[in-house]
């Protein structure tokens, strides 16, 4: 096996990391490369033509789940054959690896944000909106692609003829410019990746529960623990698969009846948020995989937060961002300095292996044993060191001050390092980052007010790499090394694989979103990150030079709240034994995974019963039921979407959101 059997319980005996007696082939990195690709073009025409669902929305997305269930199920079945050419559970993990670095490409990863962001500055512009007096002259000429020959006007709303040619030549040069700075990012999340691998899977036995999943469909056809012929997984893939069957009926036929999971946000008593309502089976999956203490510790701080904001709003107490009914700044601010401490904290544990991983760097002779990483750590140090000196200065060169780059890039990464962190250890897939880099120097250097024209308009242009604040590639690394490091044989296969899989798959989803922008016209995609997103950005840069950007002393107070209610939180944990909350439940809330709280809930009530009623044995063979519930939930998505380009092209019938 790939990937341990997790230690479920706090007071469960640790379990050993496993090597799997497998190896990274050749064929399986072309399998992996080929499902990445297809994950990329099946979600980019999902997301603008077909409006089928968001189905890279999340840290394993649907667009990947699917096709690998299928695939996983079908290499079971042959395994179960005997078929000597079937592919091994390791080589499928490989799959998941590439897949799952390839899906934070298109879409909701990184591509639709990116061209947004980097095509709308001239087309948009009028004087209504000011853009032009206001920033233009700021812009790097060599980063936004121009309006030349209405070149962005034709993105925008498709070529007026088919005879006309997509102006290709128009893009080369940014796309040259920013494919640099993703590169030298990608390079620092990998080697970042490598040296805290060890930390996280040997030392501190973090879970990883977002593979355990794909582990356990690896291994459908295993005589003895496979999944393929166990009635509980058939079971848990009935139930989402045959309601998605059963509401595709009122497609053909409307005002037919819908069976709904869906409540929306309930609204509780006055002053306090509304409280969203849905059961989502992904997100029960999912984390039925996680730890009990931490799902209960994300529940009962969601309700402290809650508490909070009704207090605050009785009393008159509020900030300028994010006040609304589901949140507050206030907690919001609360939630970031908790996971800035997650961050500094993380890596004061690990000082000792990342000292030793660093003098192994510079004094090749020190005994640390480096000959089972995926890259030794003396590359691993020198590419990290090179790619945050290149980005510090590729940053200066867009206009921000060399001092506040090097700030910058540190908090990029840190807060890469976070998002990471947070879903290896909670297995919540629906999280977003609580602090951004741009957010940590506002902290720092005391608002955005502070910086000057020019540096306040590259932050915004830099923002095109937002990546709806999920990382860009750092979760989907960290967990593809994960896998990697499992895997006894050519484990140093998979860093040029990933490589391959991210610039590959950056080329089809840019190639294929210019290509369905300039035939379709790109505001007919209706797409919150393409269309939506960059007017408002851009709108925002205009408040913050004319200097009406709100930056209130007391943000410091809630920030500093939550970083000692972080760290009291992580002293009761670690000395008291009874002590059942966890400090990633600070985290966890306030971001995209507000939506989930109900089913997290659901998840950890249904995990508690069970591990009362049968202990970790019941658990682990209740484990099918809860793969069956994602396969069943990614195939009936996948059947949607069929049946909708059938009989509905276009049409999308949601299936799959938030």
């Amino acid at each position: 096996m790939a990937i341990p059997q997790e230690n479920q319980e706090s007071n469960a005996p640790q379990v050993q990391t496993e090597i799997a007696h497998g190896t990274i082939t050749c064929r399986s990195m072309a399998l992996g490369l080929v499902v990445a690709v297809f994950v990329i073009l099946w979600n980019t025409y999902v997301e603008y033509i077909a409006h089928t669902g968001r189905i890279n929305i999340t840290h394993f997305p649907v667009a990947l789940f699917a096709p690998f269930t299928v695939l996983a199920l079908l290499n079971g079945f042959l395994r179960h054959r005997k078929v000597s050419w079937a592919f091994e559970p390791t080589e499928m993990l490989v799959v998941v690896a590439m897949g799952l670095v390839g899906a934070a490409v298109p879409a909701y990863g990184l591509t639709s944000y990116f061209l947004g962001v980097i095509a709308i500055p001239f087309y948009r512009a009028t004087p209504e909106n000011q853009w032009a007096p206001f920033f233009h002259q700021y812009l790097p000429e060599w980063l936004i692609p121009t309006n030349e020959g209405d070149a962005m006007r034709w993105l925008f709303e498709g070529l007026p003829s088919p005879e006309m040619q997509i102006p290709w030549s128009v893009w080369f040069v940014p796309l040259a410019g920013w494919m640099v700075f993703i590169g030298a990012i990608v390079l620092g999340s990998i080697t970042i990746a490598i040296m805290l691998r060890k930390q996280w899977a040997d030392y501190e036995r973090i879970t990883y529960p977002i593979l355990h999943p794909a582990r356990d469909l690896s291994e459908s056809g295993e005589p003895s623990i496979g999944i393929l012929r166990n009635k509980l997984f058939w079971i848990g893939f009935g139930v989402p698969f045959l309601i998605i069957c059963f509401n595709m009926i009122s497609y053909f036929s409307p005002g037919f009846p819908r069976i709904s999971l869906y409540r929306g946000w309930m609204p509780t008593i006055e002053y306090f948020p509304s409280i969203h309502v849905n059961v989502n089976w992904y997100t029960i999956g999912f984390a039925y995989f996680a730890n009990v203490d931490v799902l209960l510790s994300i529940v009962v701080f969601y309700m402290w937060y809650w508490f909070q904001v009704g207090i605050y709003r009785r009393i008159g107490i509020g900030l300028s961002k994010k006040s609304n009914t589901k949140g507050d700044a206030t907690v919001s601010l609360q939630s970031a300095g908790a996971f800035l401490s997650l961050v500094l904290w993380g890596l004061w544990l690990a000082r000792s292996h990342l000292k030793d991983i660093f003098t192994k760097a510079f004094r090749p002779s020190h005994p640390v044993d480096d000959s089972d990483e995926l890259m030794s750590y003396r590359t691993c140090v020198f590419g990290f060191l090179f790619s945050f000196i290149f980005i510090v200065f590729w940053l200066n060169s867009v206009g921000i001050a060399i001092h506040v780059a090097f700030v910058l890039t540190a908090g990029i990464f840190m807060s890469y390092i976070g998002v990471a962190r947070v879903i290896a250890e909670s297995g919540v897939v629906y999280y977003s980052m609580n602090l951004s880099g741009e957010g940590l120097i506002n902290f720092l250097f005391g608002g955005p007010n502070v910086f000057d024209p020019s540096t306040k308009t590259a932050l915004r242009v830099v923002a095109a790499i937002r990546s709806q604040g999920k990382g860009m590639f750092m979760p989907p690394l960290v967990h593809a090394i994960r896998i990697a490091g499992s895997i006894e044989h050519n484990r140093r296969r998979i860093v040029p694989a990933l490589f391959t899989t991210i610039f590959v798959g950056l080329g089809c989803a840019i190639a294929y979103s210019l290509y369905l922008g300039y035939t379709w016209g790109a505001y007919n995609f209706n797409d919150y990150p393409f269309t939506r997103y960059p007017p408002g950005l851009y709108d925002g840069l205009v408040k913050a030079l004319k200097g009406e950007i709100k930056w209130e002393p007391q943000r410091y107070t809630f920030f500093g709240m939550g970083i000692a209610t972080y760290f009291l939180v992580s002293m009761l944990r670690y000395r008291l034994s009874w002590w059942p909350l966890t400090p990633i439940g600070l985290i966890v809330p306030m971001t995209h995974a507000i939506h989930s709280i109900f089913s997290i809930f659901v998840a950890w009530g249904t995990k508690s019963i069970l591990l009362r009623l049968g202990g970790v044995n019941l658990y682990r063979r209740c484990r099918p039921i809860f793969v069956g519930l994602l396969a069943g939930h990614a195939c009936g998505v996948l059947l949607s979407f069929i049946v909708d380009q059938i009989w509905f092209p276009g049409q999308g019938h949601g299936t799959h959101g938030w």
